[in-house]
């Protein structure tokens, strides 16, 4: 999330890590993101660039011109709330990252747990952060292109061969045939 940066990508950028970097809550983000995606299909070039510009109840006069009955008056209030919210938080951590703090009431879980570790308990839960501990459950990259790598995680230590099989099958009819050998 780059700060100082007040567009549209900014914006569903922070909604996205939001949640990632524990500054938001989960079902808040989601409920947040929604009325985003609803909304501002009907933004103006330079309202995309810098959302400071925007109208939020504006937008949803433009919008219901537009959708007209397609949606209800009360849904497009409740969006109409939520992007207000999700434009005030992303305003508030553009200004001052460190001190942020949602306007959805209650801190997020993250920051509770934080605020009551003491410092032994804040370098143990940073050092995991860090260095996960390895498991059976762990991540194993695939690179299968010089550009691409695929990863396959939470596969048991005791795996057997008609297992693997099973995974490979399923893994053999997610890709699209070859044209050279569907042509045989």
């Amino acid at each position: 999330m780059k700060t100082g940066d007040y567009s549209e990508a900014a914006f569903l950028d922070f909604l996205r890590q939001g949640t990632v970097a524990g500054v938001l809550r989960p079902g808040t983000t989601r409920s947040r993101k929604k009325a985003a995606e609803y909304l501002l299909v009907q933004l103006r070039s330079n309202e995309r660039l810098d959302l400071r510009q925007l109208d939020v109840d504006d937008l949803c006069s433009r919008f219901h011109k537009l959708q007209g009955s397609t949606i209800r008056p009360e849904t497009l209030q409740v969006y109409n709330e939520r992007l207000k919210a999700g434009l005030r938080d992303f305003f508030s951590w553009i200004e001052n990252p460190g001190s942020f703090t949602s306007v959805e009431g209650e801190a997020p879980e993250v920051q509770l747990v934080a605020a009551r570790d003491d410092p032994g308990q804040a370098a143990a839960r940073e050092e995991l952060a860090l260095n996960p501990p390895r498991s059976p459950h762990d991540i194993f990259p695939v690179p299968i292109r010089d550009d691409l790598v695929v990863y396959i995680q939470n596969v048991p230590l005791d795996l057997s061969l008609q297992e693997a099989e099973r995974i490979a099958r399923v893994v053999i009819a997610l890709a699209n045939p070859d044209p050279d050998e569907s042509a045989q």
